[in-house]
């Protein structure tokens, strides 16, 4: 197997707080694997940690492949337009914007990123992150404030990611954002975490 993405011993606090406590699990290519846990679990600090915006206190984050992270909040230039950010993210990544943009974003080129509303910011967010085409998805809450045809255009470009090898992880609230893409599950509850198969009761970290 491929191994896309390893995570071992991972513990990170924010002073006395522990928030993640030995945590490990592994991504294999053409793999998806969810992130469930409450409000404040510490699903957004994983993703941070995995993708390096974090650093843990011990433990390690090993990744293979070219990395696309797509954070909670839209991390766009709200002052200028859509087309800009693309041009702009796309030369961070060294590729070009492609002419026609995936999950129908077309139309937003010519739109300044301030007047969106929160669900045009985020799938700008997602096209920004996918153009540059990476190996491995971390994404926080992707479907959060898209609306129905957004959504399933999304669910449908990240079948296509894995059928090509890609790894994603994602974090959501409800199983019908994420059964259609993973098989198994990873639930954060008090700082540990326990891997599961996708549609079984959701058990108690020990």
């Amino acid at each position: 197997m491929n191994t896309r993405l390893e995570v071992k011993n991972l513990c990170l606090a924010y002073g006395k707080r522990v928030i993640l406590e030995h945590i490990n699990f592994s991504l294999e290519a053409g793999k998806a694997l969810a992130l469930c846990g409450e409000n404040g679990s510490g699903k957004t600090t994983l993703l941070s940690t995995a993708a390096g915006i974090l650093a843990p206190q011990s433990g390690s984050v090993v990744k293979n492949g070219k990395l696309g992270y797509v954070p909670q909040s839209a991390a766009l230039l709200e002052d200028l337009t859509f087309a800009d950010n693309l041009r702009y993210f796309a030369s961070i990544a060294g590729v070009r914007v492609p002419k026609a943009l995936p999950l129908g974003a077309d139309e937003l080129r010519r739109v300044r990123v301030r007047s969106m509303s929160g669900g045009m910011k985020k799938l700008c967010s997602i096209v920004c992150t996918l153009i540059a085409a990476p190996d491995i998805l971390l994404m926080d809450e992707p479907f959060a404030a898209l609306d129905g045809a957004h959504a399933a255009a999304l669910t449908d470009r990240l079948k296509d990611f894995l059928k090509n090898g890609g790894s994603l992880l994602l974090a959501a609230h409800g199983e019908e954002d994420y059964l259609p893409l993973a098989e198994q599950r990873l639930c954060i509850r008090d700082g540990t975490a326990v891997l599961e198969a996708c549609g079984a009761p959701q058990k108690t970290p020990v």
